[in-house]
């Protein structure tokens, strides 16, 4: 006769079963939401004061295959457009190439300190800033050099040379008529109290001349508009 098992040692083989395909179905999703986490790197695209202007412009990215998104602050009156998150800054910084080489868009990558899906958001000043900022890039690109100098401040300091020889200089450089390209990385931007520090590594080409090195741009608000008060560049 064959013996039959003690019932409860037959439930306690059941309860340890159950508990080990518990914890292996957490272990395999815990490791699927881990690969998730680290999805904190985004690539800001520009901003918007009005909503319906950055629908429009996220409509035409979606087109091209892209999957943009837009967030705003309860801190801020800027709807800014987004791509992302990506799990690498890498994988982000093919992005912006991507966008500036088929659509023409300039772009630059941001790091959320929290993680999607909500997003660190900074205050209107930094919206502001960044907003300028990647405008003041295209300008650059496109050497127009009156819409650029624009973005100076009238009280602008070189870390030259003064105020009007930096202006002459870049004039000249622009007048030169030189296919420009501008690829920025490694962005920081550091809050104060009355000014925006951006920090990033640049890299300029023409068909002239290139150079890759660290800049660091200091904006303040001059009441009408945020400008750029000092510029300050180390060749690498």
């Amino acid at each position: 006769m064959t013996p039959v098992s003690d019932p409860s040692k037959i439930n306690n083989y059941c309860k340890i079963g159950f508990a080990l395909f518990v914890a292996g179905w957490f272990l395999f999703f815990g490791i699927a939401f881990a690969d998730t986490v680290g999805n904190d790197w985004v690539v800001q695209l520009g901003s918007f004061k009005k909503q319906e202007n950055a629908r429009d412009f996220i409509n035409k990215i979606k087109k091209k295959g892209y999957t943009p998104f837009i967030v705003r602050g309860s801190d801020s009156d800027w709807y800014k457009t987004r791509v992302g998150p990506y799990p690498s800054k890498e994988e982000a910084d093919q992005v912006v190439l991507d966008l500036k080489k088929a659509q023409g868009i300039t772009a630059i990558v941001l790091l959320s300190e929290e993680g999607p899906p909500d997003l660190e958001e900074p205050v209107d000043s930094v919206d502001i800033v960044v907003s300028q900022f990647l405008i003041w890039l295209k300008a650059w690109e496109a050497q127009k050099i009156n819409s650029y100098l624009s973005f100076y401040s009238k009280d602008f300091k070189d870390s030259k040379r003064s105020r009007k020889n930096w202006e002459a200089q870049r004039r000249k450089m622009f007048d030169t008529g030189s296919i420009v390209s501008i690829e920025v990385s490694d962005v920081k931007i550091l809050r104060a109290d009355d000014a925006v520090e951006m920090y990033f590594i640049q890299d300029y080409k023409s068909d002239r001349i290139s150079d890759v090195g660290k800049k660091i741009l200091i904006w303040k608000n001059e009441g009408d508009r945020w400008k750029i008060v000092k510029e300050s560049w180390e060749s690498s």
